[in-house]
């Protein structure tokens, strides 16, 4: 596990991969998105990877061809989450090395089998629920010859990617024997620890250690000097912006201002009031041109909350990885995060309870980390809430820039 913020932590390592000096394993690379698939095959030209393509409208064909031909492999999140038990065989029997660059969302909801279709196939005997591990299983006795409709489910039922939990819900779970079937697995991020890939890694009993770099070189995390040095420069470079605007998300009782929930129950009233609110942040505090603002909220609320100066530059509040959003210097973050509800009761139906803040703290440090902070540059953002805004504050460990000290910081990034 390398837990590192610097975005150099991918090419570190990959060229430490490239050296003509190590003996090579076998690798299996997995980026969240294809840019960076083509950036990791140019960086590594000695390894030589392979980008599975469509053969007949399916790359999964030609992934499978590749893990049979034990060539070195660079793929995507999204591709590799569709491995199969027999292509598993086959990885554990070349004796690859996984490296995972950003956290596999290996829990998530699962909403393409409609509660009124999992009646139809639990009545009909098709599928069952076992009784231990509550994964949902195909009925193979009876209908192992079943092609339909369900064709997709029957395909994950036997792979065992489905879990009820709590007799409500279906969870998508990668199977972790699919990990355990690499010689070595190597994770690149940051703020791990608070990831959900670690509560499943937690609850898979799958152990594992935590390295950084320092050097150009992996080494222990406790000898992780340069963090201290980093949060310095950080506090100098990140302008939190505290003034009246932060209003608009005021606690009230027990409410998460901010959460999906809070924003889906406002009011049109209210939510253009909050688009007034960030409107004027752009226009009246940062003064800056659309093209370096950046915003990111729910999607239950992006339609609303769309407004003059900034609705070109969202940026999904999830979005990891990705450079192209380096030049914003401006950003509004119109977000208060949680685990998903019922992710986090499947975590603790496991024995495992998610750390809902450190969570929302990694989630957050990923979208600033989008902007041209990356790039050593100064920004400036606006965090309505509180909960956030103190997580933020609380991780770079000092007082926050006044808003009257922020048109001045705003002026050197102008």
């Amino acid at each position: 596990m390398i837990d590192r913020i610097n975005q150099t932590h991918t090419k570190a390592v990959s060229l430490s991969f490239d050296n003509e000096d190590h003996c090579m394993p076998k690798f299996i690379y997995v980026a969240p998105l294809l840019s960076e698939v083509d950036r990791i095959t140019d960086m590594c030209p000695r390894l030589n990877f392979r980008n599975p393509q469509s053969i007949d409208g399916r790359k999964l064909c030609h992934l499978d061809s590749l893990i049979d031909r034990g060539e070195n492999i660079c793929t995507t999140h999204s591709l590799f989450k569709l491995l199969t038990k027999d292509m598993c065989a086959k990885i554990k029997e070349q004796g690859y090395t996984l490296v995972i660059d950003e956290t596999l969302e290996c829990v998530a909801l699962f909403d393409e089998l409609s509660a009124s279709d999992r009646a139809l196939l639990l009545d009909k005997g098709m599928i069952y629920v076992d009784k231990e591990s509550r994964r949902i299983r195909w009925n193979n006795d009876d209908h192992k010859k079943y092609v339909g409709k369900f064709d997709h489910i029957k395909r994950l039922c036997d792979n065992g990617n489905l879990v009820f939990v709590r007799d409500k819900v279906l969870i998508w779970e990668f199977p972790s024997e699919f990990i355990r079937a690499f010689e070595d697995v190597l994770i690149l991020t940051y703020l791990f620890p608070g990831s959900a890939m670690a509560s499943y890694l937690q609850a898979e009993g799958l152990e594992y250690e935590l390295k950084t770099l320092g050097n150009r070189k992996v080494v222990p995390y406790a000898d992780n000097d340069e963090e201290v040095c980093l949060k310095q420069r950080l506090r100098q470079l990140i302008t939190i912006y505290e003034g009246p605007l932060n209003d608009c998300g005021q606690r009230v009782g027990k409410s998460n201002p901010f959460s999906s929930t809070w924003l889906k129950d406002r009011t049109d009233k209210q939510l253009q009031s909050i688009k007034a609110t960030i409107e004027y942040f752009f226009k009246s505090v940062t003064k800056t041109p659309a093209v370096d603002n950046a915003w990111t909220t729910f999607g239950v609320v992006k339609g609303t909350l769309k407004g003059a100066r900034y609705s070109r530059g969202f940026i999904p509040c999830n979005a990891k990885a990705t450079n192209e959003y380096r030049e914003k210097k401006a950003l509004a973050y119109l977000c208060n995060i949680f685990p998903h509800p019922y992710v986090a009761a499947y975590f603790q139906d496991r024995g495992i309870a998610m750390d809902e803040d450190a969570y929302a703290l990694s989630e957050m440090v990923q979208w600033i980390w989008r902007s041209q902070i990356r790039e050593g540059e100064p920004i400036i953002v606006f965090i309505p809430s509180g909960r956030m805004r103190g997580l933020l504050k609380d991780w770079l460990g000092d007082k926050p820039v006044t808003a009257e000290e922020a048109e001045t910081i705003t002026a050197r990034a102008a």
